[in-house]
């Protein structure tokens, strides 16, 4: 467990600036951009977030379970999935775009969804090579790159909105903060090794694909739970509320980098140990929610009392998302809890089929109440539907853990 928290800390470490960072700069472009638009922006980073793991597909975590076990090949690996990634975004792009061309009556959204979709292409490379880093166990890299990014998208959309460009002025700063991330991965990779070539093989491609399915699905599912609700509230209520609703919602994801850190240093210890030591998974899993669950309450007291201080001061236009903000507090120990749970379960391709057919629930509960109900109640409605969602979804992830894993080693 030391030497896992050990590499956690280098994300923790870089995340926590990363998320300073976050926090100052989402209080910028609300203040900048004015509520309409920082809800138009919120949907547009909920679409690029879902087109993203759709484009990912589970690649990354099949990347860094393949070269864990088989550093020699890794080459191999890693030029296959980046063929096969930026093959997957090409097409999607075309398709996304078009769609929503045809389909949304509302020309600015179009225009702003269509741009953001740009930061795709970058994004692929340079997440391929973050996976090197964490298949490697040097995290130093990825959370320096993680950095970089968040300092890049900063200041080159202050940059942008300064010189007048508006909403698209942020979605400029989101694609140049991309590719400054893509190339600053090329660069630490160039340093530890020379870049090498190797053969595309399609077999080895429908290897990957085969491998990466169960995981793409997973990802896909994740990110529809976590954006959907802004995207339906959206289209269902305008972006004032979407606007109002984002800034709270903003603000929690701010903090999943602390479990998400966890989970990147557990992820390949746990795939060793399901094929090595079964047995020590269990007590490493009792630990990690232990924990996790312990900081999570001890976020919530700081979201709670820091947060409508920061908003009453620095943005008083949001002040109706204080209460969004007391309610989706409830809902971070069980947000934390969740994270390294599922790790124990998608770190082994034994449990994929099942843990999909799981997520199913908590995914659908959210979708269908967030349509029931938006309408009527607004931004209300989907803030206790998120904390709803993740209480649902974290019991039926521990109940897969301990039905799947614990059971099934006894």
């Amino acid at each position: 467990m030391r030497s896992i928290l050990k590499q956690a800390s280098w994300l923790f470490f870089a995340q926590t600036l990363t998320r300073i960072i976050g926090f100052l700069y989402t209080i910028f472009l609300a203040n900048s951009l004015g509520v309409l638009n920082f809800g138009l922006y919120s949907v547009a980073i909920a679409y690029f977030s879902i087109i993203s793991a759709i484009c990912d597909f589970g690649f990354n975590r099949f990347l860094i379970r393949e070269i864990s076990s088989k550093k020699q090949q890794s080459w191999q690996i890693i030029w296959n999935i980046l063929i096969l990634r930026l093959t997957i975004v090409s097409v999607l792009f075309a398709i996304f775009s078009l769609g929503i061309y045809l389909f949304d009556p509302d020309r600015l959204r179009v225009s702003v969804l269509s741009l953001v979709s740009i930061a795709l292409l970058p994004q692929a490379v340079a997440i391929t090579f973050d996976g090197v880093f964490v298949a490697l166990a040097k995290l130093q890299y990825s959370a320096a790159a993680a950095f970089v990014l968040s300092l890049a998208t900063f200041f080159s959309g202050v940059f942008f909105i300064a010189k007048g460009f508006g909403i698209f002025g942020a979605i400029l700063g989101l694609i140049l903060g991309q590719v400054i991330y893509m190339l600053i991965l090329l660069y630490f990779v160039k340093k530890q090794e020379k870049f090498k070539s190797a053969p595309i093989s399609v077999p080895f491609l429908k290897e990957v694909l085969s491998g990466s399915i169960p995981y793409g699905i997973l990802a896909v599912l994740g990110f529809l739970y976590f954006k959907i609700d802004t995207v339906i509230l959206s289209y269902l209520r305008g972006n004032f509320e979407t606007g109002i609703y984002a800034l709270g919602y903003k603000f929690l994801e701010a903090l999943v980098f602390i479990p998400n850190a966890l989970s990147f240093a557990l992820f390949p210890v746990l795939a060793k140990l399901h094929k090595d030591s079964p047995g020590k998974i269990k007590p490493l899993f009792l630990k990690s929610i232990k924990t996790m669950f312990i900081l999570g309450l001890f976020a919530v007291a700081g979201y709670i009392l820091v947060l409508p201080y920061v908003i009453n001061t620095f943005l008083p236009k949001y002040t109706p998302a204080i209460s969004v903000i007391k309610i989706l507090s409830l809902t971070i120990p069980f947000m934390f809890v969740h994270v390294p749970a599922s790790v124990v379960l998608t770190s082994s391709d034994k449990y994929l089929k099942q843990v999909i057919l799981f997520s199913v629930i908590p995914l659908t509960f959210n979708i269908l109440f967030n349509i029931i109900f938006i309408p009527l109640f607004g931004l209300v409605a989907a803030s206790w539907i998120s904390v709803g969602s993740d209480i649902l979804s974290a019991a039926v992830i521990i109940f897969c853990v301990n039905k799947f894993v614990f059971k099934a080693d006894e």
